[in-house]
């Protein structure tokens, strides 16, 4: 490449040569040497062109787009560093939300828990006193019914000793007599049970008085409980005064008592059983 000083220095246009001899200070060029420093500027203008200013500004231009790349790429993380942060801004404040949401939820539900507990605990209280209660009247009905049937014993033995001292033989000939009569007025349903029940059976009634049947009675009662069981049957007597009057007769598995103690403690089954209705009413309705 040519020095630019060293092409301005070999610049000899002008030449005190040039001067002509009429002293006219005309001047005088040298056209070779001027075409020659023209193209010599040329060919320096385009080597400065193609080596100097070419190579400076395509390093301008990359410098330029490398500084306007780095604008936009601090332009491009700046947007990034904002989005970001809006993201972590939102995100914090649903994460502060749904904190706020989780600890109202187990705030409730700890009320609610507490307040099931509660209502749980006052339940079995209620439960337990209910059951102390019931238990207690159980227990006392319980003491009154066995101090009732103790009075009830007490009352059938007074009652059936003060029967026995006053009933006669005519009241133990009638029961029988009832006996006999109640046999033919059984429903055909009845008597056809009994009659299953005797069947395959030896026909025998075993019969209980608290007295002696006379021959009459025994002939009566024998053809009574044949014609029952449309079976001849045989009676087997036992004696027993704690009947009081009438009889008590038993086929198979069935028996027939219309004796006064028989009586008597029914009248004591009823009387108890009203008993207990009474303290089963006043229990309902909470009465001491």
């Amino acid at each position: 490449m040519f020095s630019w000083f060293a092409w301005c220095s070999s610049l000899p246009i002008l030449s005190p040569q040039s001067l002509d001899s009429r002293g006219e200070g005309m001047l005088d060029l040298d056209w070779a040497t001027f075409l020659f420093q023209l193209v010599n500027f040329l060919v320096l203008v385009v080597g400065l062109n193609r080596f100097l200013f070419k190579p400076l500004r395509r390093k301008l231009n990359e410098r330029e787009k490398a500084i306007a790349d780095a604008l936009q790429d601090a332009r491009d993380r700046g947007a990034e560093a904002a989005r970001l942060r809006d993201q972590w801004e939102q995100s914090t404040l649903r994460a502060r939300e749904e904190a706020e949401e989780i600890l109202h939820l187990a705030q409730s539900e700890a009320e609610q828990k507490a307040a099931s507990i509660l209502e749980e605990t006052r339940a079995r209280v209620d439960r337990m006193t209910e059951e102390m209660r019931q238990d207690f009247r159980r227990q006392r009905d319980e003491m009154a019914a066995q101090y009732y049937d103790e009075i009830l014993d007490t009352i059938v033995e007074l009652s059936a000793n003060v029967v026995q001292s006053v009933t006669t033989r005519r009241t133990h000939d009638d029961l029988v007599t009832n006996y006999c009569a109640s046999i033919y007025q059984l429903p055909q349903a009845d008597v056809d049970e009994y009659r299953r029940a005797m069947a395959g059976r030896v026909p025998t009634a075993f019969v209980t008085t608290p007295v002696a049947l006379t021959s009459d009675q025994t002939k009566t009662l024998s053809d009574t409980l044949s014609s029952l069981i449309d079976r001849h049957i045989e009676l087997q007597v036992r004696i027993d005064p704690e009947l009081i009057a009438g009889i008590q007769v038993r086929l198979a598995d069935k028996l027939i008592d219309n004796s006064v103690r028989e009586q008597l403690r029914r009248l004591r089954q009823r009387v108890r059983r009203d008993v207990i209705s009474r303290l089963g009413a006043r229990a309902q309705y909470g009465e001491p």
